[in-house]
């Protein structure tokens, strides 16, 4: 039986394309960057799991800032001022 190559489910181009469009409508949010987010989602299922993916990516980079200042003040106690 032969293997049969499949393409990944979101290509890095995908990714990056989705990170660029979200970026974007993060930064300087307009309904013109809300469309062609949308326009682009629309275009390909393959475009929203690189969505998916683009946003998992963002939360957890948030998630790694956020820890260690959460680390710090549950060492350091509360803040009573």
């Amino acid at each position: 039986m032969a293997m049969v190559e499949r393409n990944p489910v979101c290509t890095k181009t995908a990714v990056d394309t989705a990170w660029a469009l979200f970026c974007r409508l993060h930064d300087t949010p307009s309904r013109d960057h809300a469309d062609q987010l949308i326009h682009w989602l629309g275009e390909d299922p393959r475009h929203v799991r690189a969505f998916d993916e683009a946003l998992t990516l963002w939360a957890l980079a948030g998630a790694a800032l956020v820890k260690p200042v959460l680390e710090d003040v549950r060492r350091s106690g509360p803040d009573l001022q």
